[in-house]
């Protein structure tokens, strides 16, 4: 995996980097030759020199103006390319293979593997590799035994100047290779550790969420049950009376659709209760039991609309009861929300690999981009006011992630949402 080039941390300190570099090449230039008195080609050292400083101050120009660009890989390559170019006709100008300066190639490769691709990496390395290797071309001049030789790559292999420049070329292309395997594995490695990190960093804040709701949730339980009870006994007593009044039917079957909504409330409130204590947070089902547990959670007129079908399995697992529940239940509901009152849900349990997996489809518009990204936040839902507090698909990724597993979401290719659930077998429990 490749690190994104981030425009604003590579290119300042690039662009300051380079600007220290076009100062110690000009001080060199005049140390060499008003210090040692080297004689040096001034024709084509200057133009050399004024077009790094020219392309730098385009840079800068450049990276202020596009603070954000897809383009960056590609412009930082370009940069490192010409510098590479640069430096070779610094150096055929000012000594060819013999200047001891020609080890700067090594830093236009270390700069590649730290902030670029494998490509460009290997692209700088390759190009500074055969630009050294050119500059053996050029006749070298060189004080060797207190005499002057001059120099070719077609000289005989006796000669032990030669024969020295060819094993610094040797030398520079094994350290090139091994600066650019090395620095670039190091790249990569720190820019995975990143992510994990980014990705412990969102962990921690989602279970704090989940830990902050449990509480709420406690909360609202606790404080919840004395108003349910009272209403309870209140439609109780509604519902003797109106038993005993003539023409007051209707009135009386809504009594007990207020009693039967009571119970409701207070069985999940103690599904809550239940699932705090270790036996039932153990408790399990098999995938035959699924299906009608499923089913009761369900309003009658909807559950009709749900099919389920159970793929062969070649492991036996059992789900943990509430939790498992709890997230299918979730889903199953968002999906029937989603699609026309007429079309049905499908419920699908197979295997894929090692993962148990739970997929619902429904038969909506589908998800936007926009809200497949933020999908599973707790208190996001794009249903109506009092439809729903948006904590279903929150609960069931905490669920899917707490096992090993995770939630995913896709738009069908015919239309509407996939949801799928993942767990892996070997954090269920087997018989």
């Amino acid at each position: 995996m490749q690190p994104d080039v981030d425009t604003q941390v590579s290119f300042p300190w690039l662009i300051r980097l380079r600007w220290l570099a076009l100062g110690g090449q000009a001080a060199a230039v005049l140390i060499a030759r008003y210090g040692f008195e080297v004689e040096l080609s001034w024709i084509a050292l200057a133009p050399l020199i004024t077009a790094s400083g020219l392309s730098n101050a385009a840079l800068s120009v450049w990276v202020r103006n596009n603070p954000a660009s897809r383009a960056a890989s590609m412009v930082l390559g370009g940069v490192l390319t010409l510098d590479t170019l640069v430096l070779t006709g610094l150096l055929a100008a000012a000594g060819g293979a013999t200047n001891p300066f020609s080890v700067l190639y090594l830093v236009h490769i270390t700069m590649a593997a730290v902030v670029l691709g494998a490509r460009w990496t290997t692209l700088i390395a390759i190009l500074s590799i055969t630009s050294f290797a050119a500059l053996f071309l050029l006749p070298l001049q060189a004080d060797h035994a207190h005499h002057q030789h001059a120099h070719h790559m077609h000289m005989p292999a006796g000669d032990q100047f030669s024969t020295h420049l060819y094993g610094m070329w040797l030398a520079f292309t094994l350290a090139a290779g091994l600066v650019a395997y090395f620095v670039r594995k190091i790249a990569v490695t720190i820019a995975l550790q990143r992510e994990q990190i980014a990705g412990l960093r969102e962990n921690a804040a989602r279970h704090a969420r989940l830990a902050s709701l449990t509480t709420l949730a406690a909360g609202a339980a606790h404080e919840l049950g004395s108003p349910l009870g009272t209403i309870s006994v209140a439609a109780h007593e509604m519902e003797l009376s109106l038993a005993r009044l003539p023409g007051a039917a209707d009135i009386h079957e809504d009594a007990q659709l207020i009693l039967a909504e009571v119970d409701r409330c207070q069985d999940i409130l103690r599904r809550m209760g239940a699932r705090a204590t270790t036996d039932a947070g153990t408790a399990t089902i098999t995938l035959d039991e699924l299906p009608p547990l499923l089913q009761a959670r369900l309003d009658p007129p909807r559950r009709a609309r749900v099919t389920l079908d159970t793929g062969p399995l070649a492991w036996p697992v059992h789900l943990p009861r509430e939790h498992a529940l709890q997230s299918l239940t979730a889903l199953v509901k968002n999906a029937l929300d989603a699609s026309p009152e007429t079309a049905d849900v499908h419920v699908r349990v197979d295997a894929e690999d090692d993962l148990l997996r739970l997929s619902v489809e429904d038969r909506g518009t589908g998800m936007t981009d926009d809200i497949l990204a933020r999908a599973g936040e707790p208190f996001f839902t794009t249903k109506e006011p009092g439809r729903g507090l948006g904590l279903g698909l929150f609960l069931a990724r905490a669920f899917a992630e707490s096992h090993g597993g995770s939630l995913t979401l896709e738009r069908r290719p015919d239309g509407g949402t996939r949801a799928t659930l993942r767990l892996p077998r070997k954090t269920l429990v087997e018989s």
